[in-house]
């Protein structure tokens, strides 16, 4: 699967300014894809606290609050001790959104996924490499298939000038790194490998097309394993 940065810069345009709202600042992210993670990691290492990382099997489970928001559940299992976790990633949900339960106690939940209306969206094979700024996180990531990304995660904040201060820290961080500014998408790096995929579905749905129409008596597409990830 091609990752088509273009199409993402479409999807995801830079963020306007945010009135401050009654619970401040949501968590917020910034992802770009680079071609050799790993000569930017002693860059990162700079100033920073590594916080951990390997070699991990995931899947990737996901449900949609509304239209390009979603929350994620994350079954990893570490490729070296085949130890298992469960995680959330719910970040883009406001504080009424929240999931309503201990995510500590997520491997509990694991095997009920699809009934708390989670679909399993993709299976990847991903190296990780996560790191502190303060507040701030900075995850490098390897993802067999897919290629290499740096995510940055700004914190939840309810003081406007903090998060003002960040947001503009993050894009000169990101050319500190060799990324240019303008490779900069504002969203999480699952949601950009989910947003690849479906485009790659609707484009595969749109080749088929032609095929239906002149296949008479046959299905147009919409049987088993035709539709949407959502």
């Amino acid at each position: 699967m091609d990752f088509d940065l273009d199409l993402m810069k479409k999807l995801f345009p830079p963020k306007k300014a945010t009135h401050i709202l009654k619970w401040g600042f949501p968590e917020s992210r910034y992802s770009a894809p680079v071609e050799d993670v790993e000569k930017k990691i002693p860059l990162i290492k700079k100033g920073s606290k590594f916080a951990g990382g390997g070699e991990f099997m995931e899947e990737v489970h996901a449900k949609e609050y509304g239209e390009g928001i979603y929350a994620y559940f994350i079954v990893r299992a570490d490729k070296k001790t085949e130890e298992e976790t469960v995680f959330s990633d719910a970040y883009m949900l406001r504080e009424e959104d929240k999931l309503g339960f201990d995510v500590q106690s997520a491997s509990k939940i694991s095997e009920n996924l699809d009934k708390m209306g989670y679909r399993h969206i993709f299976d990847r094979e991903i190296t990780v490499w996560s790191f502190r700024l303060g507040l701030r996180v900075i995850n490098a990531f390897e993802i067999t298939d897919f290629g290499g990304f740096i995510e940055i995660g700004l914190p939840a904040t309810k003081i406007a000038s903090i998060r003002e201060s960040d947001e503009k820290w993050v894009k000169p961080y990101f050319e500190k790194l060799g990324v240019k500014k303008e490779e900069v998408i504002p969203t999480d790096v699952i949601t950009l490998q989910l947003m690849s995929m479906m485009q790659s579905e609707q484009e595969a749905q749109k080749e088929e097309q032609p095929k239906a129409k002149g296949s008479a008596g046959k299905s147009m597409g919409m049987g088993k394993g035709g539709g949407n990830l959502f």
